[in-house]
Formats: structure tokens, sequence, C-alpha cells
């Protein structure tokens, strides 16, 4: 194996330990405050320490991590302000993104949009939060993702929307299903193609979240 090889292992072993560490922050496996242990997270991956230590690195540049001595490596907390305004960026980001899906690229994605609202309907009902996370964070990605912008949706990940809606939703548990049914009118106006309409109600919809918030 040559010596570039190696190295190309190592960067690989180290994304995929930083994508999965940033999909569980993402999800709420991992909560703000919580310790990340290096050595438990070799362990599970089957690695050394070392490219586990570069991914925290890593995510401590994005500002999801925080490194401080005798605490470790924990998952960086989220003050209200700075909630308030991703909120508000991210209201912005959705509308401008619903305005750039190209229709013919929309229709082929229309199913998968409606299926997650439905799995949030469905874990509404049994009172399952984590997976009603899931599928709102997917449900919202999957519409900025159509937008003919790449970068549109690297500003939206880079947010940590999955963390802040996670922990959102657990304010608001009793009131799932009202949330699940806000998603309809998203849902009928993309059927529609009435892309404008679609980027005002994300917008007022992620705005809604300000209120809620002290």
């Amino acid at each position: 194996m040559t010596h570039g090889t190696t190295i190309e292992i190592h960067r690989s072993t180290r994304d995929r330990i930083r994508l999965a560490l940033l999909k569980r922050i993402s999800e709420g496996t991992y909560l703000p405050g919580e310790r990340l242990k290096e050595l438990a997270l070799a362990n599970e991956f089957e690695v050394s320490q070392a490219p586990v230590r570069e991914a925290f690195r890593e995510l401590e540049a994005l500002g999801v991590l925080v490194s401080e001595h005798y605490r470790g490596t924990r998952v960086r907390e989220i003050s209200t302000r700075e909630t308030k305004d991703v909120y508000q960026l991210r209201g912005y980001l959705e509308e401008i993104a619903a305005q750039l899906i190209p229709l013919s690229k929309l229709q082929k994605e229309m199913g998968s949009i409606e299926a997650q609202q439905m799995i949030m309907r469905t874990a509404a009902r049994s009172g399952d939060l984590d997976r009603f996370a899931r599928a709102n964070v997917q449900f919202h990605r999957s519409i900025v993702g159509l937008a003919s912008n790449q970068i549109l949706p690297k500003i939206w990940d880079s947010l940590e929307i999955g963390m802040r809606s996670r922990l959102n939703l657990q304010k608001n548990e009793d009131r799932l299903l009202s949330l699940a049914e806000i998603h309809q009118p998203i849902v009928d106006t993309l059927k529609l193609g009435d892309l404008k309409r679609t980027g005002v109600l994300l917008r007022e919809h992620a705005f809604s979240f300000l209120d809620n918030l002290p």
C-alpha cells in the first residue's frame, strides 16, 4: 500500500466518523452539553483514536462541538438569541429555495416529500418524538435540496436545523399532531406548483417558532 493510499484511507475514515457524528447531533441522538468520548467512539468505529480526534477538531471548527479542559469534548449548547437568529435566517433561506425549484425536478420528488409528512402524522399519533423530528428535518431538507442552487443546502445544514428542531419539538410534544398538519398547506402549494406561495408558507412556518422562544 502506497503512502498516498494510506493518507486517503485515513481521510475517508475521518470523514465517515465526522458525518456520522454530525448526523447523530442533527437528529438529537447527542444533545447539547452531552460529552462525546473519544475512546468509546474509536472502539465503536473500530479505528484508532486519531481519526476520531480529527473529526472532533473539524466539528469544533464548524461550531458543532466544543472542547474544554477537564470537561472533554461536548456538543455545543445553543443560546436563545442564536436560536432566534437561526430560525429567522432559516425562514428566508427556505423561501428562496422554494422559488428556485425546477418544476420537473419537483414532480419526481413530490412523493418523497408527501411520505415524510405522512411519517410525521403517524409519529405524532403514536407520540414518537424521535421519528417525528427526523421526518420533519427530512421534509424541509428535501425541499431545500431541490433548489437549483448548490450552496443553499450547505448553508441550511450549517444551521444545525436538526438539533434545534429536536429541542423545540421537546417543548411542544403535546402539539405534535397539529405541527404535522401545519405542513399540509406547504404540500398543497408544492403540488400546485405555486412555489412563490410555498416559499411564503415556509418562511411563516419558521417564523412561527420565534413566538415560542423566551
